[in-house]
């Protein structure tokens, strides 16, 4: 797996994410190993998405993020 680039918060090493699971649609854990062999540190994080930023041309029903206060929303009143 890759690293998003989340540091360990005692040592500052790239840690290695080793395993994920899903939580819903929109978030999963995932659970990190430091790379420090001095540290040692093991965590689990959440990965979720926050906010909308362009809207979907294939929106699935029931998905719903909110909406960035960024959004064009001279685009979303143009929709059907």
């Amino acid at each position: 797996m890759r690293n998003i680039g989340l540091r360990c918060p005692h040592c500052s090493i790239l840690p290695r994410a080793v395993k994920s699971r899903p939580m819903s649609a929109l978030m999963k854990e995932i659970t990190y190993m430091c790379q420090n062999p001095e540290c040692g540190f093991c965590f689990v994080a959440r990965l979720e998405i926050a906010r909308t930023l362009s809207l979907s041309s294939i929106p699935k029903p029931g998905v719903n993020v909110p909406l960035s206060q960024h959004i064009n929303w001279s685009a979303i009143q143009q929709l059907p």
